[in-house]
């Protein structure tokens, strides 16, 4: 191989990886709609007293947690492989435990998942999967339609415990 010969291929196989990493930097795009229900395919369990939208931190992404079930807002793309659309239900039979914690099952982790209060407008969710996830929810508003605006989270004198 001649000195050229070489130097052609070496810039070739630079070429090839800086083509390679830009397309690597590429938005993901999810290979199939995720099989899960929709909001309307689920029957409402009844209020809880974390009803409201709250934010996936570690992802950015919003949910709606209402009557016992958790929605995708805007949806988004899960695992490279699947899209979680609008609508989408994520999280599934949401039960208050006595402790003031949460028990429900994950859909998309397909786990049980456990929602333990971090301070007064967080939750932390770990799965009970055979690789255990963590992550947070982060509380954005209690309108169920999500607005963009932050409020605070709500008060009452009813007998449902609020951590707040």
């Amino acid at each position: 191989m001649t000195c050229i010969t070489a130097r052609a291929l070496s810039l070739a196989s630079a070429a090839a990886l800086a083509l390679g990493s830009l397309a690597a930097s590429a938005p993901a795009s999810a290979q199939m709609r995720a099989l899960l229900p929709t909001i309307d395919e689920v029957e409402a369990l009844g209020p809880t007293s974390i009803d409201g939208v709250w934010e996936i931190r570690e992802i950015g992404e919003r949910i709606v947690i209402l009557e016992g079930h958790a929605f995708a807002e805007d949806g988004w793309v899960h695992l490279l492989l699947f899209e979680i659309e609008p609508e989408q239900v994520v999280i599934t039979n949401i039960e208050e435990r006595p402790s003031g914690d949460f028990i429900a099952q994950d859909l998309p982790l397909m786990a049980n998942v456990t929602f333990e209060w971090v301070d007064n407008e967080t939750l932390r969710g770990t799965t009970d999967g055979l690789i255990p996830v963590t992550y947070h929810l982060d509380y954005i508003s209690s309108d169920a339609l999500g607005s963009d605006e932050r409020t605070s989270p709500p008060t009452g004198d009813d007998d449902v415990r609020r951590p707040w």
